[in-house]
């Protein structure tokens, strides 16, 4: 079993609740597919701050997948903050742009993990599975 198959098979065994905030619909469709395809439930997807609060407030993800960039010139980070500060629910970040001062100054929002653009199915689910075990400690 290489490392990809093996990070797979551990992230299955804690399924997490996740909700994609994406406003590239074909990027938010690959997002679904590639997070289904390492065990997980998608329980929605947003392209604004309106659409995911919405979402959150009925299914109350473990973990969102944060774009930086929304619909309308909205904020991933206003969003992230909104998640963190209301409801602790933590993110991993998802852009095209993630240098290391903007990794930098998104930290303060405790985000589980930093996916670069194209999404590679292998980071997505090492991400994920970073998510794994704090949401098992979280939910005791």
């Amino acid at each position: 079993m290489d490392r990809s198959d093996q990070l797979m098979a551990d992230a299955g065994k804690a399924a997490l609740n996740v909700l994609i905030v994406e406003d590239e619909m074909l990027i938010a469709f690959d997002l679904e597919m590639q997070v289904e395809d390492a065990g997980h439930t998608v329980v929605g997807l947003a392209q604004n701050l309106a659409t995911c609060k919405d979402l959150v407030r009925k299914c109350m993800p473990d973990v969102v997948l944060m774009d930086l960039r929304l619909k309308g010139g909205e904020s991933g980070e206003d969003v992230a903050r909104w998640l963190k500060d209301e409801l602790k629910i933590r993110c991993i970040f998802i852009s095209g742009n993630l240098d290391d001062a903007m990794c930098e100054k998104l930290r303060v929002y405790d985000p589980i993990a930093f996916v670069g653009k194209p999404v590679l199915p292998f980071r997505l689910t090492e991400a994920l599975a970073k998510a794994s075990p704090r949401m098992q400690i979280k939910k005791l």
